[in-house]
């Protein structure tokens, strides 16, 4: 894993996914609402607060962001 400690990739997690949402021209309600869930809460927990997603979340960004688990965690 390159060297990071959780904190760390938390962080570098919760930027990748706010590029990959702002260059889709999403806000984070829309891509809460793509990943079925109502509120952007979600959202703004994995960007601002470091939240750490299960596998199965980051396969819900993913498929939402229209990206492969490799380009999320390409950082």
């Amino acid at each position: 894993m390159r060297g990071y400690n959780r904190e760390e990739f938390k962080n570098l997690l919760g930027r990748r996914i706010k590029k990959l949402r702002e260059d889709k021209k999403l806000t984070q309600q829309q891509l809460a609402f793509r990943m079925g869930f109502k509120d952007k809460q979600v959202v703004n927990r994995y960007e601002n607060d470091g939240a750490n997603p299960t596998i199965f979340s980051l396969l819900q960004i993913c498929e939402a962001l229209e990206v492969s688990i490799s380009e999320l965690l390409d950082f």
